[in-house]
């Protein structure tokens, strides 16, 4: 049976992977809040710099904030202003990186950007991810996801949309997660921090190797999807649908005809399966349509066939495959949610662990999406300012804090 409310996760750990690391996240939208999210997850004090003036656009959207942001601290930080600068300056040699996510040369143009690190911090490591990159014809120019599957070869066909998944944001973000990681080890064994440059369509286009290697050496490629009849989607009478995940496997192949009671069927290999996959399919698709699914899916499961069931967005978060993981955590609140409108869970969010099990063990998720500038004061306090220093600057509009009532 699955539990009406998944585990709730425990308290920040010392041993976590990252644990006693520092990243200072000057990115919004979407690849460098993943990215630093991956980072809290596993230890890291991750500190969003965020605008005075709303934050983080996507504050507006508050399941995509608090999604990507749980287990971060916020100040609210005008970067513009010589008092901000200065601020930035105190904060960054207490940090290990730096991710940021604006158009390229924006903070070279602020003066908190790679150069000056370089020269007052060199054991820093500076992350920028950028749609295009920090150089090239199309460095300059700003993009969102569909550009980046449109060069990439994503967005084709009679009925061209984009991948309902923004795939440029989510595998930049991964590439700058690991080479944040990777940087940092590296300053380890050989004391020189690194600057990364992480490019959205560069993400992409590694993505895509097998495809472009092919195309580049005139060699074959492993078709996606496979041209195994045995993969894809199948439904019953009534429209319930399941996928099909045989991808050349002889023995699966078997199961599945044994289980649908298609014994001709059963000893066709991968090449002639292939060959004949329209007359094939179609025998499938009318043997499924009678079949009884009450009897034919644990028949499947015994017969070790890939298949799975075709979800909606609320039924992947019951499945007890899902759960059993502890895929779901609840996360507790203060009892002020990050964006507007009220909270009837009383502060308690449900969010998504990252997926990496360390002997076992996820990241601990501890704290919710922070309100803007919740963290502002104490920030600036373990910096030396005073609440008076603080004040000074909340009147000058450099900084903004949250003190109860909502941001």
């Amino acid at each position: 049976m699955v539990p009406s409310r998944p585990e709730r996760p425990t308290r920040p750990r010392p041993d976590l992977p990252l644990a006693g690391l520092r990243v200072l996240s000057l990115a919004e939208q979407y690849p460098g809040p993943f990215a630093t999210m991956l980072l809290a997850d596993l230890g890291a004090d991750v500190i969003l710099i965020e605008r005075p003036t709303g934050g983080d656009p996507t504050r507006r959207f508050t399941g995509h904030f608090e999604a990507l942001n749980r287990n971060k601290r916020s100040i609210a930080l005008d970067l513009k202003s010589e008092d901000g600068r200065e601020v930035f300056w105190r904060l960054a040699p207490t940090a290990d990186a730096v991710v940021e996510g604006y158009k390229p040369g924006t903070v070279d143009r602020l003066g908190i950007g790679p150069r000056q690190a370089r020269t007052r911090l060199p054991a820093l490591v500076y992350a920028s991810i950028s749609s295009f990159g920090q150089t090239g014809p199309l460095g300059a120019r700003g993009g969102h996801d569909i550009s980046m599957q449109g060069m990439t070869g994503l967005v084709q066909g009679d009925d061209p949309r984009p991948a309902p998944l923004p795939l440029a944001d989510l595998a930049s973000a991964m590439f700058a997660a690991f080479g944040v990681v990777a940087a940092l080890l590296g300053r380890e064994r050989n004391g020189t921090a690194g600057y990364l440059d992480v490019s959205m369509l560069d993400s992409l286009v590694s993505w895509r190797s097998t495809v472009l290697v092919s195309e580049l050496n005139g060699l074959d490629p492993a078709p996606y999807p496979p041209l195994d009849p045995g993969y894809g989607v199948v439904e019953n009478s009534r429209g319930k649908r399941l996928t099909l995940s045989i991808a050349g496997e002889d023995h699966q192949w078997r199961g599945l005809c044994a289980a649908l009671g298609l014994d001709h069927l059963a000893t066709l290999s991968t090449v002639e399966r292939e060959r004949d996959r329209r007359a094939i399919a179609d025998e499938l698709r009318s043997a499924f349509r009678k079949a009884d699914w009450a009897l034919l899916e644990p028949q499947l499961a015994a017969h070790g066939v890939g298949f799975g069931p075709v979800y909606d967005d609320r039924q992947i978060t019951t499945d007890e495959q899902v759960v059993a993981r502890r895929m779901i955590v609840d996360v507790p609140g203060d009892g002020d949610p990050p964006g507007a409108g009220s909270d009837e869970r009383g502060g308690r969010v449900r969010v998504v662990r990252q997926p990496v099990l360390f002997d076992g063990a996820g990241g601990v998720i501890a704290s919710r999406a922070p309100r803007l500038g919740q963290h502002t004061r104490p920030v600036l306090r373990d910096l030396g300012y005073s609440d008076l220093d603080v004040d000074a600057l909340v009147a000058r509009g450099v900084v903004v804090t949250h003190e109860g009532g909502r941001s």
